[in-house]
């Protein structure tokens, strides 16, 4: 599967939205990051830069990718705080910035995509930069979509179809803002609005939601999810969840999380939207 991320900082990622047509992830713009895009320097001879752990290429000038370097390097610094075995575990992470529209689609395996689409990880777990949505984003803005993309990378969810969209997609957003410095109603910004407005959800995301306009939504909605069932239960039940998910389980949730389900905790989710960004 391609995982994808759409423009939103609010994030990757995040906030990132998955593509329907193709096997990859995908990242839009994130809800905070954002910053006038700047011109565009004409494209290079492919050349790489490398750093423990991260390796960055593409045919666009050496500055860039140093600069994309920068950020993944924090943003995996991220990721490994909250999955240290796994990131340790998943090697060098490889990041290739497409030099235009049409080889950031070809990288992606010919997914539609849009202005906003920022980033996505291929099942093999190379990770695809489009050089011109790059440019409209601030460092902290990078470094969110990079943490949200590494977080599937390391967890390896581009290598397994089925799994719930909400666990894969939470996971990574949640990953991506743990240490970014915004709240959770900055980094939740089209679920807080929902909230105060009094259309509070009980649920996480279905998975068709993710395959729409309105995906962003679903984002930030599987992020406020997740971080609810780890001020509920705490990180490590969390994280066994998602590995245990991941792997393929269909009783994860009630497993590590006492028993509970969706339905029966709804009127908990609820409560926890209303008192955090309500």
């Amino acid at each position: 599967m391609v995982l994808t991320a759409v423009v939103g900082l609010s994030g990757c990622t995040p906030a990132p939205t998955r593509s329907s047509t193709t096997s990859a992830q995908t990242s839009t713009l994130p809800n905070a990051g954002m910053k006038p895009a700047p011109r565009q320097k004409a494209a290079t001879a492919f050349t790489s830069v490398v750093t423990p752990g991260i390796r960055v290429t593409g045919s666009v000038d050496r500055d860039e990718l140093s600069s994309v370097l920068d950020a993944a390097r924090a943003a995996r610094s991220w990721v490994e705080r909250t999955w240290p075995r796994q990131t340790a575990e998943a090697g060098e992470v490889k990041i290739q910035v497409a030099s235009n529209p049409a080889q950031f689609a070809q990288l992606r395996g010919g997914a539609p995509t849009s202005p906003d689409v920022v980033a996505s990880t291929t099942p093999t777990g190379l990770i695809v930069l489009s050089r011109q949505a790059l440019g409209m984003l601030n460092v902290q803005g990078r470094r969110v979509i990079l943490a949200h993309e590494i977080t599937h990378v390391v967890l390896q969810q581009t290598k397994r179809a089925g799994l719930p969209h909400w666990v894969v997609e939470g996971s990574a957003e949640f990953t991506a803002y743990r240490f970014a410095g915004v709240s959770l109603a900055e980094s939740i910004p089209l679920l807080t609005a929902v909230v105060r407005a009094g259309n509070t959800p009980s649920a996480p995301p279905g998975n068709g939601s993710f395959s729409t306009n309105s995906s962003q939504s679903a984002y930030q909605q599987a992020h406020g999810y997740t971080a609810f069932l780890v001020d509920r239960y705490g990180m490590s039940a969390w994280r066994q969840f998602v590995v245990a998910t991941d792997n393929g389980s269909e009783t994860a949730f009630a497993d590590f999380f006492s028993g509970a389900s969706v339905e029966t905790l709804r009127v908990a989710y609820t409560a926890f939207l209303r008192s955090r960004i309500g």
